[in-house]
């Protein structure tokens, strides 16, 4: 998995989606390019002009500071460049997943495993079996 800088300056809980982690419209845009694989910056304007007013110098800004975080990597094209993601949008789910809960259990560890498992037990049964196999899995790996 290729790590980035910190994915996340901030976390918002009550958004949804990647808005949690990033801004409304780097959510929207990256939403667009893995959607089509790869987009210039007129494609995503095109595709984002269809939803709201926007400028094409706002899309063109946001997609660089998405470039500069390593979510995006450019390739000229003529006079355009072409946009790709780093990453799929299952890998960056990952990663967020990761540096999320990383950061709650290194200062709130007892609290984030009992909410943890409080919640998983209350949605569903076969959830906290499964999380019981994973952990007996584990452990067999750290017995070797």
């Amino acid at each position: 998995m290729k790590f980035f800088k910190s994915l996340i300056s901030d976390f918002k809980p009550h958004k949804m989606g990647l808005k949690k982690v990033l801004g409304d419209l780097e959510a929207d845009i990256m939403g667009i390019i893995w959607k089509e694989g790869k987009a210039t910056v007129r494609d995503v304007y095109e595709a984002l002009r269809l939803q709201r007013e926007i400028a094409y110098t706002t899309v063109m800004t946001i997609m660089g500071r998405l470039a500069e975080k390593n979510l995006l990597t450019k390739e000229p094209l003529g006079n355009a460049y072409v946009y790709t993601p780093t990453v799929s949008q299952e890998e960056f789910s990952k990663q967020v997943v990761s540096e999320v809960l990383d950061g709650l259990l290194e200062e709130f560890a007892e609290p984030a495993i009992s909410h943890l498992v409080e919640r998983i037990s209350s949605e569903d049964e076969n959830k906290i079996a499964e999380l019981e196999k994973l952990i007996r899995e584990r452990r067999s790996k750290g017995a070797k």
